[in-house]
């Protein structure tokens, strides 16, 4: 079984380092490059974005690990990478650590296959550094105008793609984007992932919503586990977000392989209100077996 910790706490700092602690056992870091990831998708608004402090106490854990230097690596959708290092208190982070700093958006480029709006093939530009990474997602606990929520493997996704043009061409309809994120997993996802609930946002996420008070941080190695509990955490099932459902099901995982340490989800459970198009959201699944059309795209 893989193990996601589940801490409640209001303090961001401790509540960060208590879910490290409590999956430490799990976590095996290889001789090749650190790449943390924070959520930039806007580099103005810090509620739709990883607080530093977030990033600061991975960091920390990952020396503790042995990590001797990190890039730390986003690529916004609106704003620039240097924006947002600069508003949300980054470059700070190079006092006290060996770090690098990297927009994704700008990054030599690897092709990976998508879906486009008639679920035929198409190809997208990922990051190659983040391809060749150990792999940190540190987000905030979101939902969204189009997977119901976003959380530590749509970050290390959308992420990856180098360009706002890039970005845009996920967002082909609902079925298209859920069978984009489901493939692009199986070519990149985050070795370790860090979800700050601390103050999430719900409604119109990831960029236009408003914050709720949900006091709860989530780690895991597993590149999807931590977001299979952290949806239900919001309320939320597994069966409205179909690019979860996709990976967990190509990973051949049930619940029941997963092992939450530390609180309960029904201890932790706080409703987010969902966007106001989660209707539209929820007509993802394709007519007759998913994985004939999922594998049409090599």
């Amino acid at each position: 079984m893989t193990k996601v910790s589940l801490v409640r706490s209001e303090d961001r700092t401790q509540g960060v380092a208590a879910a490290l602690r409590l999956i430490e056992d799990e976590i095996s870091i290889p001789d090749k490059p650190v790449l943390v990831k924070p959520n930039f998708v806007s580099t103005r608004n810090q509620l739709a974005a990883t607080h530093v402090d977030a990033t600061r106490v991975t960091l920390e854990f990952l020396e503790g690990q042995g990590v001797k230097s990190f890039t730390v690596a986003v690529g916004p959708a609106l704003g620039t990478a240097d924006e947002g290092f600069d508003n949300y208190g980054y470059r700070a982070l190079a006092e006290d650590h060996d770090v690098t700093f990297l927009d994704l958006n700008t990054d030599e480029s690897v092709e990976v296959p998508a879906f486009d709006a008639n679920l035929n093939e198409q190809r997208l530009k990922m990051s190659k550094t983040l391809s060749e990474s150990y792999v940190v997602s540190v987000c905030p606990m979101k939902t969204h105008n189009n997977v119901v929520v976003t959380l530590g493997l749509k970050n290390i996704l959308v992420g990856t793609l180098c360009g706002v043009g890039e970005k845009q061409k996920i967002h082909r309809g609902s079925p298209a984007i859920n069978l984009t994120l489901a493939k692009m997993a199986q070519h990149v996802a985050p070795n370790l992932t860090v979800i700050d609930g601390t103050v999430g946002m719900q409604g119109d996420g990831p960029v236009d919503g408003v914050p709720i008070d949900s006091k709860v941080v989530l780690a895991s190695a597993h590149a999807i586990a931590a977001d299979i509990i952290g949806l239900q955490v919001m309320g939320f099932s597994l069966e409205q977000v179909g690019y979860l459902r996709y990976a967990m099901e190509l990973r051949g995982m049930t619940l029941d392989d997963i092992n939450v340490v530390g609180e309960t989800i029904e201890d932790c459970r706080i409703e987010f209100q969902p966007h106001e198009n989660i209707s539209s959201q929820l007509t993802w699944e394709v007519a007759g077996n998913w994985r004939s059309t999922f594998d049409v795209v090599g």
